[in-house]
Parts: structure tokens; sequence; C-alpha cells
């Protein structure tokens, strides 16, 4: 009984070490115009100029990050928000505030239009899209760690292209050429997201300390059984 209860408390607890991450991005509701619209855990590495494959493609990066400095944008959700100020080319986030990012690439090709419209949805505000080549330049600190941005030109959306802010979720409707289209959003703190970058596991002491009030439990009423027995 004794084995028996020790496998239960170590599958149980090397359950939460395998625990699939939680996505911040959540998913989009619509998407016409693209062969596809996915999130991906495993982004192309380098980002290449010119996929030429008609897919929307998305993924997290740095995760509830309290911003060091101010983060230049081009478009916000409210511009009088008290962590928002408007500047010479666009607006700020201010220095201080908490925030999660999150890296969408656009390239018509391989059969679909060249416009795609579509929703997307995550988990927490949208604050504002970095939609500006040196923009972007300026806030690979808030990409994905390991991934080779290439930090080629022409990076940004169209003028074209528009945006709308529903809290959580995104309408979009983006147009490119060659290269595509690429913007980092940026989000509130994210629930699905660890502080600091990566995604929310238990922390090691937290399911220790849970597991030993488990077993505690258990020896409590073993103990009782033995007791009544005697």
């Amino acid at each position: 009984m004794k084995k028996a209860i020790l496998h239960f408390f170590c599958g149980w607890v090397c359950s939460f070490w395998l625990l699939p991450a939680n996505a911040t991005l959540i998913g989009f509701p619509t998407c016409t115009g693209a062969n596809a619209c996915q999130i991906t855990t495993t982004p192309p590495n380098p980002v290449t100029s010119n996929p030429n494959d008609g897919i929307l493609l998305a993924w997290d990066e740095i995760q509830n990050f309290t911003l060091t400095q101010d983060l230049h944008v081009d478009r916000v959700f409210d511009e009088t928000a008290s962590f928002v100020e408007a500047d010479g080319n666009g607006f700020i986030i201010k220095m201080g505030t908490v925030v999660s990012s999150h890296y969408l690439q656009w390239d018509p090709g391989n059969g679909s239009d060249r416009r795609v419209n579509g929703t997307i949805e995550l988990d927490s505000q949208i604050f504002a899209f970095i939609t500006g080549t040196q923009e972007l330049f300026d806030s690979d600190f808030l990409g994905l760690p390991g991934l080779d941005y290439n930090d080629f030109g022409l990076r940004g959306l169209e003028g074209g292209d528009t945006t709308v802010f529903n809290g959580n979720s995104a309408d979009i409707s983006w147009s490119a050429g060659s290269p595509g289209d690429w913007t980092r959003l940026i989000t509130a703190f994210s629930p699905g997201g660890e502080n600091g970058g990566g995604n929310t596991v238990p922390e090691p002491s937290t399911v220790v300390l849970l597991g030993l009030g488990i077993l505690g439990i258990i020896g409590f009423r073993f103990g009782k059984k033995r007791k009544r027995v005697a």
C-alpha cells in the first residue's frame, strides 16, 4: 500500500511538471483570405523576409514584463489611458507598465488572397500594435529568447491596413506585398504567462508543499485506522 501511495504521489507531482504551457494567444475566431491562421510555439528560426506561404502566423513572446524604458508603439487602444502618452511619431507605453508581447507574420502566397481579414483573441486587454520598421527593431528586446528576427527592412504593416481594438481581441484587415507584414502586439498582464517571460507552471515549492500536505492527510487516516484495529 505504501508503495502504491508513493507511486501515486510521484505521478501526481510529475504530472504538474509535464502540464502543457498556457497560451496567451488564444486563437483566431474568424479568418478569411489566408490559407490558414495559426498560433505556433515553434516559429521559423530565423524569421525569413519572404515566406510566401499565405499563412497568418502568431506566437507569444516575453510575457508579463515590467518595462524598464518607454516603449514606442504605433496604434493604441486608448489614447487617454494613464500609461499611454503621445509623442511626435505615435505613442509610448510608459516605463513601469507590465506588458506581454506577441508577434504576427503575414505574407501572401501559395494561392492565398493578398488581404487577410480576421479576429485575433488573447487572454488579456490589448494595449497596442507596433507596426513601424524602426519601432519593431527597437522593441526586439521583447522578442522570444533565442529567436533570430533577422532585422530585415520593410517590417511592419502597410498604410491602408486597419486594426480595430475590442478588449481582449482585435479585428484586422491587412494587405501585403513583398516582403509581407510583421507586427508586434502588446497586451496587459497575461494570466497565462509567467513573470518576465515563459509559461506558467506551478512553482516547485508549491507542488512539494501541496504533495506533503496530501501525504500527511493519508498518513493521518492510516494512523487512525491502525488505532481502531489495535
